[in-house]
């Protein structure tokens, strides 16, 4: 993927998912949504998987400007870049909801001092102040294949039961980017296999520790999912 495709990539995605913005917002879809205690599961994407998208892109940028070789340090940066969209666009989708209720605003105040976002807050920053190979293993790995694919795909299906259209754009919109990044991390785990026997045991112990620091993150998720939605779309 050169550079020219893939900003032309997502130029593409952005006019169509701002248009759908547009249009929500024009037409009032917020009155829409089945019930507005849907609403307090986009308050908790918000406030708990949001920031760790500004995270991540502290973690690639500060990996991709460190790393030696040109195709890691690129796919890096692209990374990086992918994630401060997706920070945005959430933003961006969700700021329509901030017009006409309340809870949307303060986000990273409500991050640093509410108990239950320790979770996605401990995560994040013990995986920004890991080093440079344990960190693309706990995101590229442990958040981009545990977490995003439960995220993107079946909670934006249960916003479009919902009636939220707004967020099941920007979630799609961003799922196409998180194949891209569960290479960076497959292949960035085979190349540390490669490289040195000794180096199994120690990637092994990785993985064991962030798939299950993963799974006590998508608690939040299975909150959303099994209590939040009104229209479940497995009930």
């Amino acid at each position: 993927l050169t550079m020219d495709a893939y900003w032309k990539y997502q130029g593409e995605k952005d006019r169509k998912l701002y248009a759908v913005i547009d249009a929500f917002a024009q037409n009032n879809g917020h009155l829409n949504i089945t019930d507005a205690r849907y609403l307090s599961a986009i308050k908790l994407f918000w406030q708990g998987v949001s920031p760790l998208e500004n995270y991540v892109v502290q973690g690639f940028a500060r990996a991709g400007r460190h790393f030696r070789g040109e195709a890691s340090r690129v796919a890096c940066q692209m990374q990086a870049v992918d994630e401060l969209r997706h920070y945005q666009t959430q933003a961006h989708s969700i700021s329509n909801y901030n017009k006409y209720y309340n809870g949307f605003h303060s986000q990273m105040y409500w991050f640093d001092r509410v108990w239950y976002l320790s979770v996605p807050k401990s995560f994040a920053e013990d995986a920004l102040t890991a080093g440079p190979f344990e960190f693309l293993v706990a995101i590229s790995f442990s958040f981009e294949y545990v977490l995003t694919n439960l995220l993107f795909v079946p909670f934006m299906s249960g916003a479009a039961y919902n009636g939220d259209m707004s967020t099941v754009t920007f979630g799609f919109s961003a799922q196409s980017d998180e194949s891209r990044h569960m290479t960076l991390g497959i292949e960035a785990i085979k190349f540390l296999l490669e490289q040195d026997p000794a180096n199994v045991p120690i990637v092994q112990g990785w993985i064991d520790k962030w798939f299950w620091r993963g799974a006590r993150l998508l608690s939040l998720v299975g909150m959303m999912m099994d209590y939040m939605q009104p229209n479940r779309v497995m009930n």
